[in-house]
C-alpha cells in the first residue's frame, strides 16, 4: 500500500515533467520539418511557429471542455498517430504537390499536425491542476508548482534536441517515442495500451533512417520538380535541416530548410569569382573566408595567400560539404589553412587579426541571421579588420540592376562601408559579385584581364558607374531589414498561389517616400 501511495504522489510530477520533455522535442521536429517542406525564408519560420503555438492555446482552451473518457480515447489516438511523424504529412505534402492541388492545402496540412502535435500536451497542465481541487488559492499554488515541471521537462528535452544535432531524425524520434511509452503508463494506467505503443514503436524504429530518406527524396521528386531524386544525407543541425540530394545525372544539390544553398556544377564559377579571382589579384597575406561551408573555396584561394583562415558556423553544413563536395585529399597538407566553428560577427569582434581579403561565402539574406550579414553595419565590422587597401567579396545573390532588390541593397549597403565598390555581373554564374575596399587594389582593366580566359562577356561595372544603379535602392541595415519578410513574402504567395500583385508594393512606396 505504500509502495503504491509513494507512486501516486510520484505520477503527476514526473507525467509534467515528461510532458514537457516531449512538447520540447515535438516542437522541434515539428517546425523543422514544416519549415523545410515550405521552404525556409522568415515568413515561412514565422508561420510554422505560429501554427505549432495556436495549437497549444487551443489544446489549453478547450482542456476543460470535454469528459475524462473523451480524454483519454482522443489521447491514445493521437498519440499512435505520433509514430507516423513526420513521415505521413511528408506523404500528405508530397501528394499535394504530385496532384497540383492549392496552396491553401499546404496551410491546412500545417495547422491541422500543428494541432495534433501541441493540443494534446497542452490538456494536461489545466485537467491535473483541476483535479480534485475546488479552492482557487490551492489550484494557483497547484498550477504554479506543475507548471515548474513542465517547464524543467521542455528544458530537458531541449538538451535532447541538442544531443541530436548533427544526426538524422532517426536518433531523436526513438528517444522520443520511448518517452511518449512513459506517458502513456502514466496518463492512461493501462499496461495493455503501453506495451501495443512499445510494440509498435520497436517495429517502427527499425524502417525509421529508409522512411526518412525515402520521403525526403519523395518530397524533393514532386515538391522541387526533380525526375528522380536520391536522398544521400538529411540532418538536424543547430541551426537548420542540412540535406544532401543527388538527381537522376549524379548532379548534387545542397538544400538548407529546403532553399537549394548550391549544385556541384554551380561551386566551380562561384568560387572562380568570390574567391579565386580577387585572391589572384591581391596576392593577400591573410585571407579570411565567412562562411563555404562546403570548404571548397579554400584550395582556390591557398595558392595565392600565406595565410587562410575559415570561419563557419554550421557543423551540420561542415559535415555535408567535406562529405560529398570537396575530397578530402583536396585539403590534405594545407599548414597554413585553418578552420574554426564561430559566428562570423563574433570573430570579427573578437579577432586582432586584419586581413588583406574578407570573402562572404554565405546564403542570400532570406533570414533575418543572413540579413545581418549582408547589413551596412556588419560591412563596417568588416572594415575594421581590413587593411589599408584589403577587399570584401561578396555574392550578390543575383544581376546588379537599376531597382530596389536584394544585389541593389546588398550594393547600397557596401557603398555606406566603403569608399570604393566593383561589381561584376556573370551570366556564366547567373549572379553578380561586389567588391569593396577603401581603395580598391585592382582596376576594371586588370578584372578583365584576369577573368577573360574564363568568361568573354563579363560585364564589369567600375567603382565610377556603380552609384548609377543605386538611384533606387535603400541599404540593408540593422533597421531596416524589410526585404526579408517583403522578399519571403513574395516567394511564398508567387510559389504556392501564384499572385501576380506584389504583397509588399506597399512597403517599397513608403521606402521610396522615404528616399525622396
Amino acid at each position: 500500500m505504500e509502495s503504491l501511495n509513494r507512486y501516486s504522489i510520484y505520477r503527476e510530477p514526473l507525467l509534467l515533467f515528461l510532458i514537457g520533455a516531449c512538447l520540447s522535442i515535438s516542437q522541434f521536429v515539428m517546425i523543422r520539418d514544416f519549415v523545410t517542406i515550405l521552404y525556409g525564408e522568415e515568413v515561412v519560420i514565422i508561420l510554422v511557429t505560429a501554427a505549432f503555438f495556436l495549437g497549444l492555446s487551443i489544446g489549453y482552451f478547450l482542456s476543460l471542455k470535454f469528459s475524462e473518457k473523451f480524454f483519454h480515447h482522443s489521447f491514445l489516438a493521437i498519440v499512435f498517430l505520433h509514430l507516423t511523424f513526420p513521415f505521413s504529412y511528408r506523404i500528405l505534402a508530397v501528394g499535394i504537390a504530385k496532384f497540383d492541388m492549392s496552396g491553401y492545402m499546404y496551410v491546412i496540412l500545417m495547422f491541422l499536425y500543428a494541432l495534433i502535435f501541441s493540443s494534446i500536451f497542452a490538456v494536461f497542465l489545466p485537467r491535473l491542476v483541476h483535479e480534485k481541487i475546488s479552492d482557487p488559492d490551492s489550484a494557483i499554488q497547484r498550477m504554479k508548482v506543475l507548471y515548474s515541471l513542465e517547464m524543467v521537462g521542455f528544458a530537458a528535452g531541449f538538451a535532447i534536441v541538442g544531443m541530436s544535432w548533427n544526426k538524422g531524425v532517426d536518433f531523436i524520434l526513438l528517444i522520443y517515442w520511448a518517452l511518449l511509452a512513459v506517458v502513456i503508463h502514466l496518463a492512461i494506467q493501462k499496461k495493455t495500451w503501453t506495451i501495443a505503443f512499445v510494440i509498435l514503436a520497436i517495429s517502427a524504429g527499425s524502417s525509421v533512417k529508409t522512411l526518412d530518406h525515402e520521403t525526403t527524396a519523395q518530397l524533393y521528386k514532386h515538391k522541387h520538380h526533380f525526375d528522380d531524386a536520391k536522398t544521400l544525407l538529411t540532418i538536424n543541425s543547430a541551426y537548420q535541416k542540412v540535406e544532401v540530394i543527388q538527381d537522376e545525372t549524379g548532379e548534387l544539390y545542397l538544400y538548407l530548410d529546403g532553399l537549394l544553398n548550391l549544385n556541384a556544377s554551380d561551386l566551380e564559377d562561384l568560387n572562380y569569382y568570390i574567391a579565386e579571382i580577387p585572391s589572384q589579384l591581391i596576392k593577400p597575406e591573410k585571407t579570411l573566408i565567412i562562411g563555404n561551408g562546403t570548404l571548397s573555396s579554400v584550395p582556390k584561394v591557398y595558392p595565392h595567400s600565406k595565410f587562410v583562415q575559415s570561419v563557419e558556423l554550421d557543423a551540420g553544413v561542415l559535415l555535408a560539404g567535406q562529405k560529398f563536395f570537396t575530397p578530402e585529399e583536396d585539403l590534405i597538407g594545407l599548414d597554413r589553412w585553418n578552420l574554426i566553428i564561430d559566428d562570423g560577427k563574433h570573430f570579427l569582434k573578437t579577432t586582432n587579426d586584419m586581413f588583406d581579403l574578407i570573402i562572404m561565402d554565405i546564403p542570400s539574406p532570406l533570414t533575418i541571421q543572413e540579413a545581418i550579414l549582408h547589413t551596412k553595419e556588419f560591412y563596417q565590422l568588416a572594415k575594421s579588420r581590413l587593411t589599408e587597401k584589403g577587399v570584401i567579396a561578396v555574392q550578390l545573390s543575383g544581376p546588379l540592376q537599376h531597382n530596389n532588390r536584394t544585389p541593389a541593397r546588398v550594393v547600397a549597403a557596401l557603398s555606406e562601408a566603403f569608399d570604393e565598390v566593383m561589381v561584376i555581373n556573370s551570366d556564366q554564374a547567373d549572379r553578380s559579385f561586389g567588391f569593396a575596399s577603401q581603395q580598391l587594389p585592382f582596376s576594371s582593366d586588370d578584372m578583365r584581364s584576369a577573368t577573360q580566359e574564363h568568361e568573354e562577356g563579363l560585364e564589369i561595372i567600375s567603382p565610377y558607374d556603380v552609384p548609377l544603379y543605386l538611384s533606387e535602392a535603400v541599404p540593408l541595415a540593422l533597421d531596416n531589414l524589410d526585404l526579408v519578410l517583403c522578399r519571403g513574402l513574395d516567394r511564398f504567395t508567387d510559389r504556392y498561389w501564384d499572385v501576380d500583385r506584389d504583397p509588399c508594393r506597399k512597403v517599397r512606396e513608403l521606402t521610396e517616400e522615404y528616399i525622396n
